[in-house]
């Protein structure tokens, strides 16, 4: 009984071959959820934003040109004469003109170097933003998805408990008949299949709740999903290598999202203040321009208008200035933003120091937890084999009439406990293990395109 028990939860956990469309693995939710929840999706956006920024700083670097639109203006009406003081008919023909500008930064204290640098740090950020995301989402979703399992294993569990029962009130039905047993053991064990049956429906509703929870995180429209551990969690413990924190603690160091985030934050900072600091610093700028127009009253002594080419070609001006600025009196604004662009500096690595303290936190509470996780479920699981054991003889007892049909009742629902309670600690150290490989750089979010 007990190995069929324990082999409940190991087949969730063993691969399933021929599976349909509509059963999935923890894989493929969490590849749905990375390409179907809308947070995710946001989070998406934002880095697209980025990079989009960061390009745009490479194309700063470029000088820029303008064109003025060719304009076409005429005068015309009454108008007073201050001379004769009368109204006088008038057309006046401006006519058309345009031109081309361009102007290039020579020299700005490499402002644009920095920004191009900041916007290439932001956008890196953004990534690790992102990729924090889709880990934070993998973990929510494994987690859902190893409550499902466990509520999948607690309500197998409550419905064989319930077939017992059943089959024991039959036999309490037959010699109460045949007056070989009390008629109170009979209601005993009516009240216990009653208790039974509410039993499996509030198992039955916490099933419904988790796959609920779960389908919402993946934005999955379809509720009652079949799913199956596709990755088989039960290791002996021969096999579980051991866990120091200073080599754990190192490796997170270099591969947590948020851990990158920060030290990139720092050099965020740097750069904002080098921004900040050419604000000090004097700008030099390269402009050209070339402008040219046509009007009905350019004449030539006959009183011909003047054909167009020539006009645009006479009447063209062309300038090429050279222009320093240097800031004199800003109302301290400069100085200021500089204060606290420092400010900001000292603040980010402030920060990543706390995030590493709390990394250093973070393994050692993990591998505390995994060290009583395994030791509880040793304990437990040997507890299952014991309660197991007196549930054998406590059936022998009471078949002999040594025990009364509550005695055996008591006996039967310490065993119910005991083996739900494997079931949930089996699922936890699914989850544990996940979460150290991620600490150790050994998880890897799944990339297969989903066929649902």
């Amino acid at each position: 009984m007990c190995q069929k028990i324990i082999g409940l939860f190991v087949l969730l956990l063993i691969p399933f071959s021929g599976i349909s469309q509509s059963t999935w693995t923890l894989n493929d939710c969490i590849v749905y959820a990375l390409e179907h929840n809308l947070a995710q999706e946001t989070q998406n956006y934002n880095a697209k934003i980025s990079k989009e920024r960061w390009r745009q700083s490479k194309r700063d670097m470029l000088p820029t040109i303008g064109v003025s639109y060719p304009s076409y203006n005429v005068r015309y009406g009454r108008t007073l004469d201050p001379v004769t003081n009368s109204f006088v008919d008038t057309r006046f023909v401006s006519g058309l003109s345009g031109g081309l500008s361009s102007s290039l930064t020579l020299f700005e204290s490499f402002k644009k170097w920095h920004t191009l640098s900041y916007q290439r740090l932001i956008y890196e950020s953004s990534q690790f933003d992102t990729q924090q995301a889709e880990y934070d989402l993998a973990f929510k979703i494994m987690d859902l998805f190893n409550s499902v399992l466990f509520q999948e294993g607690a309500l197998e569990i409550i419905k064989e408990q319930q077939a017992t029962n059943l089959l024991r009130k039959n036999e309490i039905a037959k010699k109460v008949a045949l007056s070989l047993v009390a008629k109170a053991d009979l209601y005993e064990i009516e009240a216990t299949t009653s208790a039974d049956a509410l039993e499996v429906l509030k198992a039955e509703n916490a099933l419904k709740a988790a796959k609920l929870a779960l389908t919402q995180e993946m934005n999955l429209e379809e509720q009652d999903i079949t799913i199956v551990q596709d990755i088989n969690m039960t290791i002996p413990l021969d096999d579980i290598e051991p866990l120091y924190i200073e080599s754990m603690y190192n490796t997170a160091l270099g591969v947590l999202p948020s851990l990158q985030k920060n030290k990139i934050n720092v050099e965020i900072a740097k750069k904002d203040l080098a921004i900040k600091k050419t604000a000090l610093l004097p700008s030099i700028y390269l402009g050209a321009s070339i402008n040219t127009s046509y009007s009905d009253n350019f004449t030539d002594a006959s009183g011909n208008i003047i054909p167009f080419n020539e006009q645009i070609k006479n009447n063209q001006s062309k300038s090429v200035g050279l222009s320093l600025s240097y800031p004199i009196f800003g109302n301290g604004r400069a100085r200021s933003n500089i204060k606290i662009a420092k400010i900001e500096l000292e603040k980010a690595q402030t920060e990543l120091k706390i995030e590493q303290q709390s990394t250093y936190k973070i393994v050692q509470e993990l591998l505390q937890k995994n060290e009583a996780l395994i030791a509880e479920e040793q304990l437990n699981l040997k507890k299952v084999k014991a309660k197991e054991k007196a549930y054998d003889i406590a059936k022998k007892k009471y078949e002999n009439q040594l025990i009364n049909l509550y005695e055996l009742q008591s006996v039967s629902n310490t065993y119910l406990v005991t083996k739900i309670e494997q079931v949930r600690l089996m699922a936890q150290i699914a989850i544990q293990k996940r979460t150290l490989d991620f600490y150790n750089g050994k998880f890897l979010l799944p990339t297969q395109t989903i066929s649902n």
